[in-house]
């Protein structure tokens, strides 16, 4: 079986604008996707990606370190997020017979408040919620994002960086930015910091290439992973468990 740094090795024939559009559509799917296991996915290959673009620009055992670093932060993030979907879908489940039963009982008294209670239901929603956060408002927030990326590479060009790779870093930065503003999932928060990290590591790696350092930032990143899968499930589970 190949190791990790073969692997990187035998990905050398995809050149750096290719694996720069595959992070435009990586952190596109972060920011516009709500699937959990799309997101994930897209988070490790996007890890897989930016540790192909810096086996280019420094030592391979740094680019080796960065994958697996983003190997271990979304099996957390996976278990978190397996562990909400399996507690929402058992809550539903159990809230089944009760409604069934409540509905025997009273279903007039159901038919005649149930148009109330969900105008009722949608109104906090809407009080809770950030306005204009549906996919069209994101599809173009990334699209706006990947413009204001372009531009900002063109004006205010990193030392050290590659034109496309100076791209990469503004575009993931935004996208991981803009996603910590539109969304209040911890999931998803996780998916846009761990984004915005990774376009800052993407020029911070070729800038200080200790490994110790690196390695300290990694175990920040995993401590982190942690937090937002605690968070995940304390908020996914509590209310439900509490009703």
């Amino acid at each position: 079986m190949p190791t990790l740094p073969e692997i990187l090795d035998q990905l050398q024939f995809i050149s750096q604008e290719a694996a720069l559009l595959g992070l435009f559509v990586t952190a596109s799917i972060i920011l516009v996707g709500r699937d959990w296991r799309s997101l994930i996915l897209a988070l490790l290959i996007q890890y897989i990606l930016v540790g192909l673009v810096l086996s280019r620009l420094v030592r391979p055992d740094i680019a080796t370190l960065k994958v697996l670093i983003g190997a271990f932060i979304c099996p957390v993030l996976f278990l978190s997020a397996r562990q909400v979907s399996v507690s929402g879908l058992a809550t539903n489940l159990a809230m089944k017979p009760r409604l069934s039963s409540n509905r025997s009982r009273s279903g007039s008294w159901w038919r005649r408040s149930y148009p109330i209670v969900v105008s009722l239901i949608k109104g906090q929603d809407r009080r809770r919620r950030p306005a204009a956060t549906g996919l069209m408002f994101r599809v173009f927030g990334a699209l706006l994002m990947i413009l204001v990326a372009i531009n900002l590479s063109n004006a205010i060009a990193l030392p050290g960086l590659p034109s496309a790779v100076n791209t990469a870093v503004y575009w993931l930065i935004l996208a991981g930015l803009i996603t910590l503003a539109l969304t209040e999932d911890p999931i998803k928060v996780g998916h846009g910091l761990f984004t915005a990290l990774v376009g800052f590591e993407l020029f911070y790696a070729t800038v200080e290439n200790s490994l110790l350092l690196i390695g300290l930032w990694g175990a920040i990143n995993l401590l982190i992973a942690l937090a937002i899968g605690y968070l995940a499930v304390v908020r996914g589970t509590g209310p439900e468990e509490e009703v």
